[in-house]
């Protein structure tokens, strides 16, 4: 019983009560990176050292290009907390992302955000630059959002006024 009781505990933030665990395994982190050596192995093969500085230099315009997102997209964010996002390359979680917990609802707007005009953001580019860095910095908004898009997926039938907490290898959903 009183381990029952300290598990209950361990399952609540404040007045929040622990609903959903998603475990995020290692093999899916491990694909994941093996993904991005993929595009790496294709931008050589196709493109020889060109592929290799659009490959480095894609993921570095998706960088500011989300972080160009995220500032438009908190600009009629309330909370302050809510705003506060860090960026890290621990996997799955590269690039950025909430600093704290955040509400479901504010998660999956903004990853909508993030999938769609950075899509449109590459279709603006593609008559400008060369193909192997289109290709690359299409490859990398994709490779950075889909692992979060999955997650809002998987938290879908969730109700939205709850709280997302991301950690390194799990993620987990409160609500009151």
């Amino acid at each position: 019983m009183r381990q029952s009781l300290l598990e209950q505990q361990a399952a609540t933030i404040y007045q929040y009560k622990l609903v959903r665990r998603k475990v995020i395994r290692p093999e899916l982190v491990q694909s994941h990176i093996l993904i991005a050596v993929i595009l790496l192995a294709f931008q050589l093969l196709m493109y020889r050292m060109d592929g290799l500085f659009s490959w480095l230099l894609g993921f570095a315009i998706v960088q500011v290009i989300h972080l160009v997102i995220l500032l438009l997209a908190f600009i009629r964010v309330e909370d302050a907390v809510d705003r506060r996002w860090v960026w890290g390359i621990t996997p799955p979680w590269f690039g950025f992302k909430p600093a704290n917990d955040i509400r479901l609802a504010l998660y999956r707007r903004v990853h909508r955000h993030l999938f769609w005009i950075g899509l449109c953001a590459v279709a603006v580019m593609y008559p400008w630059i060369q193909p192997s860095l289109l290709i690359s910095i299409l490859c990398w908004h994709l490779w950075l959002i889909v692992p979060r898009m999955l997650l809002s997926l998987a938290f879908r039938k969730q109700r939205k006024d709850g709280i997302l907490r991301l950690q390194k290898n799990e993620a987990s959903y409160y609500h009151q």
